[in-house]
C-alpha cells in the first residue's frame, strides 16, 4: 500500500508534526508550499519532501498513493481531492495526526469534524479521553512521543543549528488568538522588552500570531522560521506559555513552567493571572534550577 503524509498551502504548524512521523514511517511528505518544502528539506534530516504544484496535486496524489497521513479534517480534504477521487474511482483513506496536544478546543466545535475519520493517530490516554467527550468514536492508534524520540535521534544535527548556550534561557512560546481567546500574547507582549540582562531569551510564535499581530511582533527579536520544537525545548530552563500544546511538550523535560492562562497544565507549573504579567520575570529567577512535578501529566499525555 502505498502512503504519504500531506500538507496542502501554507500551513506551516503542521510541519513539525507530520515531517518525523514521515520521516520515521519511511514514507514521503508531499507539500505545495516552497517555503515549507525548504523548511522540510533543511530541518528534517532522513525525509523525502514531494513539492507539487498544488493545481496538479489531487490528480497526482490519487494516482499513486492510497492512504494519506494528515492534519486537517476529512472534509476539508474533500474539498479539494473531491473530483480527483472521482476521475479514479478510488477513495483515499486517510489517517488523522494531531498537530499537539493541549486543552484548546473544549467550547469550539473544530474537533467535532474528526467524527468523519478513519482512523486517529493519538499521543496517549489525554487526547483520546478528550475525543471521546467531543463524541468522536473513531478507532485510534496510540504512537506515543514520536517526535521526542525523533529529535533523540538526531539530537547532534539539530545542536548544530542553534548557537550554543551561553546564559540560563527562557522560551516564551505562546499559541494563536484563536475564538476562545486562549493566547496570551496580546496581552503579555509588552513585558518581554522587560527580560534581564542575564537571561536569554527565545521568543518562539505560533505561526498565525504573525498574521494577527504584526505590528507588536515588528518589536521583537524572535526566532523565525525555525520549526522543529524540542531543539529549542531542550535548551530552554524555564518555559513561559499559555495554552498552547508545546506545554505539554516541555513536560518531558521536569523544568520549571509559568503559565499564563488557566488550564490543566497548572497541576505542573506556576499560574501567574494577568494583573501579574509584570511580576514573570521576577519569578524566572526564583524558579530558575528547581525542577517540576510533571511526571503523571506526561505519562497521562504521552504513552509508549
Amino acid at each position: 500500500m502505498n502512503k504519504a503524509g500531506l500538507i496542502y498551502g501554507p500551513e506551516f504548524h503542521h510541519l513539525d508534526h507530520l515531517a518525523p512521523l514521515c520521516a520515521q514511517m519511511g514514507i514521503p511528505l508531499i507539500l505545495t508550499d516552497e517555503q515549507i518544502a525548504d523548511q522540510a528539506g533543511t530541518f528534517y534530516p532522513d525525509l523525502k519532501v514531494l513539492l507539487w504544484d498544488p493545481l496538479e496535486a489531487p490528480q497526482r496524489l490519487v494516482s499513486q498513493f492510497d492512504t494519506v497521513y494528515y492534519s486537517t479534517p476529512r472534509v476539508l480534504f474533500d474539498q479539494v481531492f473531491f473530483f480527483a477521487q472521482a476521475i479514479h474511482n478510488k477513495r483515499i483513506k486517510t489517517i488523522w495526526c494531531p498537530h499537539g496536544n493541549s486543552d484548546k478546543g473544549r467550547s469550539s466545535p473544530f474537533m467535532e469534524a474528526l467524527i468523519h475519520e478513519e482512523q486517529l493517530l493519538t499521543y496517549g490516554p489525554r487526547i483520546e479521553a478528550f475525543l471521546k467527550e467531543k463524541g468522536i468514536n473513531v478507532p485510534m492508534h496510540r504512537v506515543g512521543n514520536y517526535r521526542l524520540a525523533y529529535y533523540q535521534k538526531h539530537k547532534e544535527f539539530y545542536q548544530k543549528l542553534l548557537p550554543p548556550k551561553t546564559k540560563p534561557t527562557i522560551l516564551y512560546a505562546p499559541t494563536w488568538q484563536d475564538l476562545e481567546k486562549n493566547s496570551s500574547f496580546p496581552s503579555f507582549w509588552p513585558y518581554l522588552r522587560q527580560a534581564p540582562a542575564e537571561f536569554r531569551l527565545i521568543v518562539k510564535l505560533h505561526p498565525n500570531l504573525h498574521q494577527q499581530y504584526p505590528e507588536e511582533i515588528s518589536q521583537l527579536e524572535i526566532l523565525e522560521n525555525f520549526p522543529p520544537i524540542y531543539p529549542i525545548l531542550d535548551q530552554a530552563d524555564i518555559y513561559i506559555g499559555d495554552l498552547s500544546s508545546i506545554g505539554y511538550d516541555f513536560l518531558a523535560f521536569n523544568r520549571p513552567m509559568i503559565l499564563l492562562k488557566e488550564s490543566e497544565l497548572c497541576k505542573a507549573g506556576v499560574y501567574v493571572p494577568p494583573e501579574k504579567y509584570d511580576q514573570v520575570f521576577e519569578l524566572c529567577g526564583k524558579l530558575l534550577g528547581s525542577s517540576a512535578a510533571t511526571t503523571d501529566l506526561y505519562r497521562e499525555t504521552f504513552s509508549n
